[in-house]
């Protein structure tokens, strides 16, 4: 029976998994190995397999057949043959098809109430995060995949517009931005040039800055650079330098600015976390308050962004919060050296932890900064990430 074959296979999958890489990782590298699989395959292993993830920390101690065909319940609106037959076979007593049309609300509270699944650990940490998200919707948009999100170059919004149309492509917009259904392949359909893969709220934190487009900018966390080519494709005659610790990160944003036509002022190697001092472009060494603005995109506990990476659900630890936490403010404290006073510094997280966001906000006021504007880029009503960012003003030395 297929489905039996299947069940090995996920199976084998699940059971081949490492927690020390991402699951999308881990898959194409399977997939390689066994090169049997169709796409047809892949798609439903990958699929039933995130599917997993996205409910793992759900379960405690239940079989792995039960925990494979109640992830497929909560996260389907109906069964398909696969998840039938894990019905059928496997002894599940409760009658999950007669409810599997109903909403994800009640088909949890279904679940809880039969103590089949518990919702009070799903997300770690939870007591830490920010009292300003709606911690529902928050939770529940985690058992679905966000949406695939392209930015288009202004000027070129009304050709993709007719490109799409002409292809009969289902997608929705907001401006400049473009949301299809998840692991879409966009290249089939439009020239590469025409667009950036950025999520929904990503794209959004352009509007913390208000510039008059000369301005001298320091992109201290660059890491290939998807924010720093969103505000020079706005503002083309920024002085803009990019910093990264990882070089190979580097020549990623090198080509992809190249194949935009533009051109940062400064590319350049630099652990901010670690280094004080000695901040060099082109050759040359950069004075203090040499900055207008500082955009500290903070390396983070990622977790605004687990309805993608599912696996993190199980894999964080507590303590990672405190560890990012330290190094949010390790960056700050070396970069604002760099900025003139006057100057502004924009605050950036992928997060919802309040230690990596609001707490860290007031450490930063503590070291001269006033805060101007904070706000919460909420992805979770709309199938997107969810990012927190500050604009704060360099009061003093």
């Amino acid at each position: 029976m297929r489905a039996l074959i299947q069940l090995d296979i996920v199976r084998q999958i699940l059971t081949a998994y490492s927690d020390d890489i991402p699951v999308h990782f881990f898959l194409k590298e399977f997939y390689k190995k066994h090169r049997q699989f169709g796409s047809r395959d892949r798609r439903f292993y990958s699929d039933v397999v995130y599917k997993y993830f996205r409910c793992k920390t759900l379960f405690d101690k239940l079989p792995f057949e039960e925990k494979l065909c109640y992830s497929g319940f909560i996260t389907t609106p109906e069964p398909s043959d696969f998840y039938k037959y894990l019905i059928a076979v496997h002894n599940i007593a409760l009658p999950l098809e007669s409810y599997w049309s109903y909403s994800l609300s009640e088909k949890l509270e279904l679940l809880e109430g039969a103590g089949k699944v518990s919702l009070l650990n799903y997300f770690p940490a939870s007591e830490n995060v920010d009292a300003a998200l709606d911690s529902k919707p928050f939770l529940l948009s985690h058992f679905s995949q966000p949406e695939f999100f392209i930015r288009v170059p202004q000027k070129r919004v009304p050709e993709v517009v007719v490109m799409l149309n002409q292809q009969q492509v289902l997608f929705k917009q907001e401006g400049n931005s473009f949301a299809f259904e998840s692991q879409f392949d966009l290249s089939k359909f439009l020239p590469e040039s025409s667009f950036e893969v950025q999520d929904y709220s990503s794209q959004k934190t352009i509007e913390l800055f208000t510039l008059k487009g000369k301005e001298r900018i320091w992109d201290c966390c660059s890491g290939a650079g998807g924010k720093s080519l969103m505000l020079m494709e706005a503002y083309p005659e920024l002085n803009l330098y990019c910093s990264d610790k990882r070089i190979s990160i580097l020549e990623n944003l090198k080509i992809r600015f190249q194949k935009k036509g533009l051109e940062p002022k400064g590319v350049q190697v630099f652990d901010v976390v670690k280094n004080r001092s000695g901040l060099t472009f082109n050759n040359e060494m950069v004075r203090e308050g040499y900055f207008d603005l500082i955009l500290a995109d903070v390396p983070c506990s990622g977790s605004g962004t687990w309805g993608r990476n599912p696996e993190r659900l199980y894999q964080f630890k507590e303590a990672e919060v405190e560890v990012y936490s330290s190094i949010q403010r390790s960056v700050v404290a070396n970069a604002i050296r760099y900025l003139k006073v006057g100057g502004q510094l924009i605050y950036i997280t992928c997060s919802v932890y309040k230690q990596e966001n609001a707490e860290n906000v007031a450490y930063i006021r503590e070291l001269g900064l006033e805060l101007e504007h904070e706000r919460y880029f909420i992805g979770y009503n709309r199938n997107a990430d969810t990012m927190y960012g500050a604009l704060l003003r360099k009061l003093r030395n």
